[in-house]
């Protein structure tokens, strides 16, 4: 598997898994794009405008002082399927490290359970190798033993839980060191 940026040349692909995004079965409590708000996008602006809108969002000085500049990645299988997405933010901001955590990601439904989630999470733990972050924060609802077992898979150590009083889920909080941190 490999994680590569999406392109316009994606646009197919990219379109595809998202009316198979769309068709699936709704899972209580978790929405069809959730670790990938940017999907919520591609209703609203044309394919060539979110492409836009994805490089505009991995540059800081192109977003408000709360946001971090984040990355979205397509997760390609060794078939050059795309099995998923995965979405690294790159700056440690409040909110993120709350309860949002750094990496976001989600395997299409047709490809659920194959075990790309664990791969995926973990290719993209190594893109922080060249960065000044130590710690990783990656959180799930409590609820998504599939996500968990993923994040502990990848070295997850559970801290604690965090209720928000927004959506009134609880999200369970996990750190995994930086393995550049380890040299």
């Amino acid at each position: 598997m490999k994680l590569r940026e999406v392109t316009r040349q994606d646009k197919e692909k990219i379109m595809e898994m998202y009316e198979e995004y769309m068709l699936s079965k709704l899972i209580p409590g978790i929405d069809r794009f959730e670790g990938i708000r940017d999907f919520e996008k591609i209703e609203k602006l044309s394919f060539d405008e979110w492409i836009e809108d994805l490089e505009q969002n991995k540059h800081e000085e192109n977003l408000p002082e709360s946001y971090s500049p984040h990355t979205l990645y397509l997760a390609i299988n060794d078939n050059n399927e795309i099995v998923g997405c995965i979405g690294i933010r790159w700056k440690q901001v409040p909110i993120l490290m709350t309860f949002g955590g750094l990496i976001g990601y989600s395997i299409r439904p047709s490809q659920r359970g194959k075990g790309y989630a664990s791969e995926m999470l973990k290719l993209a733990l190594e893109k922080f190798a060249n960065t000044s972050i130590d710690n990783i924060l990656i959180t799930c609802k409590d609820f998504n033993f599939a996500s968990k077992k993923v994040i502990e898979k990848n070295g997850g150590i559970f801290e604690n839980t965090y209720t928000n009083k927004d959506d009134g889920y609880t999200y369970l909080r996990y750190w995994i060191k930086n393995r550049k941190s380890e040299q």
